[in-house]
Order: C-alpha cells, then structure tokens, then sequence
C-alpha cells in the first residue's frame, strides 16, 4: 500500500493516479476496521463531501463499505463543507465522520478525511492505526446506507456564536468568495434579511476551481479584487474549497491571510467578548501572536503544522484560539475545528461593533503592536529531487542570511531561521504535495522579499 500515504490531514492523492475506486474501499475498510476498535454506544457515521470531481462517488463507495461493516451511516444529500461534518458527528453523537475533500489542494486532487466523535481530526496516532491496517481485510459493502441534510444543525450553532443581531444591522458592503467550494451559500442564508449588502462570487459548481488551487492565497483572487472594485465593497470573506479555511480582502484590495487575522481575533475574543485561554500557533504562524499573548498574561503553545495538532491541544487545554498560517483558526466554545465560515461572522462582528473596516482594524492593532510583514512562496520538485531537498531541510546552517544575523535554528517542523530583530525564514515540506514551502516574516517588505529570494535560490540550487 506505498501509494496510500497520510499527511498532515488524511490521505491525498492524484485523481485516477492513486485516488481510485480501489483505494477508496481499502482507505474505507482500513478505517472501518479502525472504528470497530472504539468503544461507543452510538455506532453512527457521518459521510460528507466537498464539490471536487467525482467527489460524491467517492462518498458513495466510502458510505457503502462501512454500511458493509455492520455501521449505521449517514450519507450527505448533498456537497457541505468539512466544518458541517464535524458538528454533524458531534451533534447527532456519532462515532466519527469521513469527509471527502483535498481542501485547498490542486483541482486533480482528492483525499479522505477522518473527524473522531469529538468533532476534531484524528489524532496522529489514530492515522498510524488507520495505515497499519491498509489492506488486511477484503472491503466489505452494502446498499443499505441512510441520506440527511446535514447543514441546518450547522448553520444554527455558527449563527448563535456571534452577535447576529448586531451584524445583520450593520449596513457593509460584503463580498463573499467561497472559491468554487462546497461553503457557498451559507453566509448568504445565515445573513438573509439583514441590512448588510451581500456579493456572492463563485457560487456554483466548477470541478477545475476557475483554473486556481481554491486556497485562499493573493494570487488566486483576481476575481474578488475585481468585485470589491467594482461594487465598492468593504470587505471580501474567502473560503478555500472545503470552507474550513479564511482570508479576507479589505476596501482596497489588499490581501490578508491568517497572519494577520490570527492577531485581530485573539483582541476581539480578548476584548469585545471577555474571554480568556491559551493560544496555540503552529510553526509559521505571525510573532504577533506571541507579543499580544504576553501583553495579556496569556501561555503560547507551538506545535508542527497542521491542524491536528491544534485540535489535540483544544481537547486537552483552555484554549482560547489556535491558528496556522494557511488559513485554519479554531476558537474556544466551539468545536475543536477549523471553520472559514465562523471565522467570517467573527471578522463581520467585529466590524459591526466597531464601525469599522477590516483595514481599519488592522491599523489599530499595527499601532499598538508594531508592524508586521509576511510572504510565502511554494516551489514543486521533482521526485528526484526529494531526497537532496529534504537533507538540506535536515542540515542547512549559516551563521548569516541577507545580511542578517541568525540568533536561533530550530528544526522540530522544517527548518526556521530566526533572527534578532523577530524576523525569520522557514523552509518545509508539504505534507500533502511535493512542494517545498518557503515562508518568512519581517518588520519591512523589503527584508521578507530578501530573505524569501535566498530560500527560493538556496532551493533551486539543490
């Protein structure tokens, strides 16, 4: 089985490359033999789906051969976003949930995700379970499997997380980009009869994403800019492709991704709404976060990237929130779950609170904390190139980087450099892709171009 590998969140894979029919029951089995380990009076599984190609299908089969395995499950009538599933399997108690969806990843891409009865992704030790038993039994099947809408519970416990009322009187020109993904909609429904003014893009079914990976990243947002223009909005809520993802596009623009949004919710929780917690970033999350944590007296809890992690610490500690860079962000009295959607009514209730923009609330937080700066670049490699890439994440060391010195190296999630002055440059390896990510985080644009372009060259050189 050593082309069925999991990553950071579930296992991935090329459409018709690796992801095939036949790999689908055996991913199946292997977690229906998993789940048969779980004591759990509820023997209740919840299958969703996002809006890739062939995405419902996949579903299909996954459904029928845990039906097969003698589980009572529950198809969704239709594609949801992964954070649906999650609350699905918490609400109606079940055992766990299986979410077909590659995410943010390339549209030739698909996987299958596994959400314990919590709500959260598995554990990494679950997903170790799950691939020692790959293979060891013949995929059972059966037809008798039951179908729900799965997204009214669900937009009913997001809607009663915010000041709704308060939201829906603001007047904001919004625009809403869920980037082809299986969230559209949802703010629409939720915010229906306010005096917001909404500008859905996107919202139907397009198996190649407009011709972009539906991650929330700059480059793949033309369209959105061009909307905001447009309509003169002041916002642009995005999404990536299974809704669990955010970024937000202010008045002019001007993309922010969850380095910045990190820091603006940590204040809105901190302040508007009085609560406190521990924060937890993963390895490439903004510095920020760390100054605002100790301003407040707050503990700071650093893991590997991926989400994962984040939901352990959620299910184990007092979190207040927890985020990584690539746009997931949890927060307390939710479920241990990313959610793109929350994290927009959460942006939108700050601005109806304030009276203010995106933009101007990032200005506030520049001024009382500094400014930040941050860029990522991604490099795909060959798979001869693996090896050498990897050996130099393992042991590259320099003394000094674009004319600055380096304070510290630490190794435990790729190798970051971190410089005196809070600036650093992180160089990792996806977990889902053969992309080498290079990211770096400075007080100036200048010296994050400078020490991203030493990354890329020290990369390519390889």
């Amino acid at each position: 089985m050593n082309e069925i590998k999991f990553g950071t969140d579930g296992w991935r894979g090329v459409i018709s490359e690796n992801f095939t029919f036949a790999n689908v029951r055996i991913v199946a089995q292997a977690a229906a033999d998993y789940f048969k380990t779980l004591k759990h009076k509820n023997k209740n599984i919840i299958v969703g789906y996002d809006m890739r190609y062939m995405s419902e299908k996949y579903a299909e089969i996954s459904a029928k051969v845990l039906a097969g395995n003698g589980f009572s499950v529950t198809l969704s009538k239709r594609a949801v976003s992964t954070p649906v599933v999650s609350w699905a399997v918490v609400d109606r108690q079940a055992l766990a949930g299986i979410m077909i969806t590659a995410s943010h990843n390339p549209p030739e891409y698909n996987g299958f995700k596994v959400k314990s009865k919590l709500g959260a992704a598995i554990s990494p030790s679950e997903t170790k379970a799950i691939e020692s038993l790959l293979g060891k039994n013949a995929p059972k099947n059966s037809d008798k499997i039951g179908t729900d809408n799965l997204e009214g519970s669900y937009l009913k416990k997001v809607s009663s997380f915010v000041d709704l009322k308060t939201i829906k009187k603001s007047k904001f020109k919004v625009v809403i980009e869920p980037l082809w993904g299986s969230s559209q909609g949802y703010l629409l429904s939720i915010l229906k009869g306010s005096n917001l003014k909404l500008f859905p893009i996107h919202h139907y079914r397009d198996v190649l994403f407009g011709g972009v990976s539906p991650e929330p990243l700059n480059h793949n947002l033309t369209d959105l800019k061009n909307e905001i223009k447009r309509v003169h909005a002041d916002v642009g809520l995005i999404a990536d492709g299974d809704g669990d993802r955010v970024a937000v596009m202010d008045d002019k623009g001007v993309f922010y991704s969850t380095q910045f949004i990190i820091p603006l919710l940590m204040l809105h929780l901190l302040d508007n709404k009085k609560l406190r917690g521990d924060v937890v970033q993963t390895n490439s999350v903004s510095s920020a976060v760390e100054i605002i944590a100790k301003d407040y007296g707050l503990k700071v809890h650093k893991t590997p990237i991926g989400f994962k992690y984040i939901a352990d610490l959620m299910l184990k500690e007092d979190i207040l929130i927890g985020g990584e860079e690539s746009g997931g962000i949890g927060v307390k009295g939710y479920i241990p779950e990313r959610d793109g959607v929350l994290m927009g009514l959460l942006m939108l209730e700050m601005m109806a609170q304030s009276g203010k923009t995106i933009r101007q609330l990032l200005r506030d937080v520049e001024k009382r904390y500094g400014k930040f700066c941050y860029d990522r670049v991604d490099i795909r490699y060959s798979p001869e190139k693996r090896d050498k890439i990897f050996k130099f994440l393992d042991t590259a060391s320099f003394e000094k980087i674009a004319g600055m010195k380096v304070k510290e190296i630490t190794r435990f999630d790729g190798t970051k450099f971190i410089f005196e002055d809070l600036s650093w440059l992180l160089l990792r390896g996806s977990g889902t892709e053969p992309v080498l990510r290079i990211y770096s985080e400075s007080k100036s644009e200048d010296k994050v171009r400078k020490l991203l372009a030493f990354g890329k060259s020290s990369a390519l050189s390889l």
